[in-house]
């Protein structure tokens, strides 16, 4: 399970940092991503434990994993821990990537959508020679944003208005923390709306890889794409913290870190 500590005053990244200093124990590539292990034992151990335990945990990969565990321990008392990898909130190789959609199957109207959607975005433009990454962000800076693509069109910029009817949209979920979601906003007034106007029964595809989605639509395989703005860290805090659960699909978070680098016998 990858775990997030909240670590307002960076302690524990700046104890992980210290700790780093030393040759590692192990060193491995994997996907292009450099590991790197150290073994810490003793007081030092007692010491990034405590620092780790200071407020609760937040999981942020690996539900699935967690509820497996808590069923185990409770057919087996003995396996009441599970291995996790806690890593700072403030540390600066943490990242959340943003899961782009993918709509395949027959396309809709893009000039039909572009209307209904104009009921809740400023509706755009987007320059083909522009950096679309570059140009969600700055869409982004000051609300929910998005870029929407289509096959042999434009492709369109979607930007919340500041006065859109939120309160009508049931499907954006029940608590605030999760309706003032870019992903919740944009799959309920975006995605929902492509997936119900083509004439074929659509498929959905996810993807962290923004130039994948594009690549889809531009060679004719997918009807649409939609480019959204990366989740922030204290946003699933406040998920979590109301006591709800994030949409799907909501957050990738990098590095990805392996099955397997650690064991732990549970005879």
């Amino acid at each position: 399970m990858l775990l997030v500590a909240p670590d307002p005053d960076r302690a524990l990244a700046q104890a992980l940092t210290r700790t780093a200093v030393r040759v590692p124990a192990a060193r491995a590539e994997l996907d292009g991503v450099r590991i790197r292990m150290w073994t810490v034992q003793g007081e030092k151990a007692a010491e990034l434990a405590a620092l780790a335990g200071r407020a609760p945990l937040y999981i942020a990969d690996g539900h699935h994993r967690y509820e497996t565990a808590v069923a185990y321990a409770g057919d087996d008392p003995r396996a009441d821990r599970v291995l996790s990898f806690v890593v700072s909130a403030g540390d600066p190789g943490l990242a959340i990537l943003p899961t782009h959609r993918i709509i395949f199957g027959a396309a809709p109207s893009a000039t039909k959508l572009v209307e209904e959607w104009r009921t809740w975005f400023n509706v755009g433009r987007v320059a083909p020679c522009m950096d679309r990454i570059e140009r969600l962000a700055e869409l982004g800076r000051n609300g929910t944003a998005c870029i929407v693509a289509f096959p042999e069109v434009y492709d369109v910029s979607l930007t919340l208005k500041p006065n859109a009817p939120l309160d009508r949209v049931r499907e954006l979920g029940r608590t605030p923390a999760v309706r003032a979601l870019d992903v919740a906003r944009i799959d309920a007034l975006v995605v929902r709306h492509i997936l119900g106007a083509g004439t074929a029964t659509p498929v959905l595809a996810y993807t962290p890889d923004p130039r994948a989605a594009f690549d889809a639509v531009r060679s004719g395989q997918a009807a649409a794409a939609v480019l959204l703005n990366p989740t922030k860290v204290e946003q699933v805090f406040a998920v979590a913290d109301a006591g709800d659960v994030m949409p799907p699909k909501s957050t990738y978070f990098v590095p990805k870190v392996p099955s397997g680098l650690v064991l732990r016998p549970l005879a």
